[in-house]
């Protein structure tokens, strides 16, 4: 009964669901670096477990108001193409944490698995990362950084020790760290602008998409 009432009362806590998706696609992440023969497999698992957990908990995503104008929904997508368009560019050798894996999905055996593998890492990175990463990053832990009763700060709120700490600790999470302090940059300055996590969702999800294409039409598997 006492681990079910401590469970409870984990559960009910604001940062519970908000963290508990990053958490997981982390611990797939570790999952994928032993095993990389079963990184394509892995991916596809991770990518419908952080959906369903994102879907389990998306009534107490309160903070996502799922309108915009289309004036902000234009700067959020031209903020992502940005990102993308620097991305791309940004793969100097000190700029990277280690090698960047070259995962072609061309190089499976069977092509039956080949489309799959495609639509969940395409789905994986324009929407189930974008959500997860941006309820994380710019609505519980830049918040949580100035307050740990994080939902009492409004979103957007500005102050330099959040800023700075959550950028390098968004860049730390990409192999290509440089590039991600830079992405993480782009999306905090459109948080404070607009106040909004959706059009960071929004912003994020073109970025990723974008690349998914681009990625698939040069063959510049490290970015994947």
């Amino acid at each position: 009964m006492d681990i079910m009432k401590k469970w409870n009362e984990l559960y009910n806590t604001d940062w519970f669901p908000r963290a508990m998706p990053f958490a997981v696609f982390m611990l797939f992440v570790v999952l994928e670096s032993f095993f990389q023969s079963a990184v394509y497999l892995i991916y596809i698992v991770k990518t419908i477990t952080v959906g369903l957990i994102l879907l389990h908990f998306r009534d107490r995503y309160t903070e996502i108001a799922r309108t915009a104008s289309l004036k902000d929904i234009f700067v959020a997508a031209v903020i992502g193409i940005i990102v993308f368009v620097l991305w791309i560019n940004i793969t100097w050798d000190f700029a990277m944490i280690g090698k960047p894996s070259a995962n072609n999905p061309y190089a499976l055996p069977g092509k039956e698995i080949l489309y799959p593998v495609i639509f969940f890492r395409i789905f994986g990175s324009a929407i189930v990362v974008p959500v997860m990463e941006e309820i994380f990053w710019r609505s519980f832990f830049i918040r949580w950084i100035d307050h740990h009763d994080f939902m009492k700060t409004p979103l957007g709120t500005f102050t330099l020790r959040s800023f700075i700490i959550s950028v390098l600790l968004f860049g730390s999470e990409h192999s290509l760290w440089l590039a991600g302090i830079m992405a993480g940059i782009f999306y905090n300055l459109l948080l404070y602008y607009r106040k909004n996590i959706f059009l960071c969702i929004i912003s994020h999800a073109v970025t990723n998409f974008i690349l998914a294409l681009y990625v698939l039409a040069t063959n510049r598997w490290m970015f994947w």
